[in-house]
């Protein structure tokens, strides 16, 4: 289907909020910029001096700005309902002096960071786990990053790395990171040594501290990634499993265009909320893009001449005062640290989908237990050989298209985030069955389709259902978007058809299993 609007692959940060709309006399200039310099090197001094003098406004006179761009009739559907019901109060009585010291902890940390670590430190490609400027790392290297360490996180760990080199990974080092004191089993380390032998590259197990009074510690994935000894990094969370070869994604187009900052985000199934404070606190007006689905990340630290690591150090603060800027988690800090830091960044450029099937065979209620995030370019050809009595012909035709749209990107991540908070189901069969969509003809983020934006008719996220945990669905809350239903065995040209015969093959992928 034709699309009426596209727009380019990347997002830039929006302009900021325009104080001219204000009332005369309803706002007092207040700034979170000291008179002093700033103690950064100076490519993040400039970043950061920038975000520092963003305006400060009220929820009252943010509100106009922040729905104009995020009507309120579509945000309220498409937010974490969870999220807006719980913190919605909150948001609204963050005032000037909450925000102008939340800005204020952000440039300490990364001055705290700066003057610990050398002012050459926070500008990509960094350094090496350990060590100083003799072991920088190598500008263009690359590598898998993985975060891990209790017991059933390093079993999966394990299987996402078994994965990988199935399916053919030559790309680089896999490095694997683990809180202080975790790791200890010293079968599960061999596995991981050896695992590194194998692709004839090193498997590093680095250790961070553990933040205390935490639901879950989060603040160990930017760390990994910021920490690693490579320069081009994708990013895996542990129950994360790659349905194809990943080598080839740092070569897609979308990564090394550099006005996309070399830095790729998945995205995940809600938005925020123009009465989110964040949009306040970054100083910037409510905008069109997805929250994100941080289990894969595909980013350059060299990218944005070097901000990129920045950034990472800057989700890593949020991940640390344990606040994350008002999202729910680790997720989003990466989006709001690149906002903050206004450089632009890379969606994926489809929606994803969920991996599942219904709560019975007799039902159809739809029970996600995954997400499936999609590919950064069209499916590789797959060669089709023909023989007749006096020739033979050899044709290509996309191996994983779907037939509706033969363009679009196939399957590429399955993160079973939600299969440990499920149980009632038995593998073999009736786990990963059906896949909940939107239409693939309407799926592209960065376009806009006629008569309507579906992308702005359809929602998702989770709820809790007796007898079976915490289910994920997809649905269309108006008119213009056309969810369907369909075989995953099938769909994809049958990208998925042994996949559930192949993930429960490994151990500590059992529903319900969770630490």
């Amino acid at each position: 289907m034709a699309s009426s609007l596209c727009y380019p692959p990347w997002l830039d940060t929006p302009a900021v909020f325009d104080v001219s709309q204000l009332i005369t006399g309803d706002h007092t200039p207040t700034s979170a910029l000291p008179s002093r310099p700033l103690a950064l090197h100076p490519v993040v001094s400039s970043a950061m001096a920038r975000f520092l003098s963003r305006p400060v406004l009220t929820h009252a006179q943010a509100r106009p700005q922040n729905e104009a761009a995020c009507p309120r009739a579509q945000l309220d559907a498409q937010v974490n309902a969870d999220q807006l019901q719980g913190e919605r109060a909150g948001w609204l009585g963050v005032d000037a002096a909450r925000i102008v010291a939340m800005r204020t902890a952000a440039l300490e940390y990364l001055e705290g960071r700066s003057a610990a670590e050398g002012l050459d430190a926070l500008v990509g490609p960094g350094r090496k786990p350990g060590g100083g400027e003799a072991v920088a790392v190598e500008v263009g290297s690359r590598g898998v990053v993985l975060a891990a360490g209790n017991h059933k996180t390093v079993d999966k760990a394990v299987m996402c790395v078994k994965e990988m080199l199935r399916l053919g990974w030559t790309g680089g080092g896999i490095e694997v990171f683990h809180f202080e004191g975790e790791m200890t089993d010293e079968k599960q380390r061999r596995q991981l040594e050896e695992l590194g032998v194998t692709i004839r590259t090193q498997t590093r197990q680095v250790s961070t501290k553990k933040a205390p009074n935490q639901w879950k510690n989060f603040e160990l994935k930017a760390e990994s990634i910021l920490r690693s000894s490579f320069d081009e990094v994708l990013y895996l969370d542990s129950d994360n499993v790659p349905l194809s070869d990943l080598t080839a994604l740092f070569g897609s187009p979308l990564f090394r265009d550099p006005r996309g900052g070399n830095a790729v985000f998945w995205p995940d199934l809600n938005r925020d909320h123009p009465d989110n404070a964040v949009h306040r606190l970054l100083g910037i007006p409510c905008h069109d893009a997805w929250e994100l689905d941080s289990g894969q990340v595909l980013i350059a630290k060299s990218g944005n001449g070097g901000l990129n690591l920045a950034a990472l150090y800057l989700a890593q603060h949020m991940a640390e005062d344990g606040s994350y800027w008002f999202s729910g988690g680790d997720k989003d800090t990466f989006r709001y640290a690149f906002l903050a830091l206004g450089i632009p960044y890379t969606p994926a450029p489809r929606w994803l989908s969920l991996l599942g099937s219904n709560l019975t065979p007799q039902s159809d209620i739809f029970c996600g237990a995954a997400m499936l995030q999609y590919g950064l370019t069209p499916p590789a050809p797959a060669p089709t050989t023909t023989t007749t009595t006096t020739d033979t012909t050899t044709d290509t035709t996309p191996g994983h298209a779907d037939p509706a749209d033969p363009s679009h990107p196939e399957p590429l991540f399955v993160h079973a985030n939600l299969l440990k908070h499920q149980s009632g189901v038995r593998p073999g069969g009736g786990v990963f069955t059906l896949l909940r969509r939107l239409s693939p003809l309407q799926d592209d983020v960065r376009a806009d389709y006629p008569p309507g934006t579906a992308l702005h008719s359809v929602t998702g996220g989770g709820k809790s259902v007796g007898g079976r945990g915490l289910c994920s669905d997809i649905r269309a809350f108006r008119d213009g978007a056309d969810v369907e239903t369909v075989d995953a065995r099938t769909a994809y040209g049958g990208v998925l058809a042994r996949f559930e015969e192949v993930y429960f093959g490994y151990p500590g992928t059992r529903p319900g299993v969770w630490r």
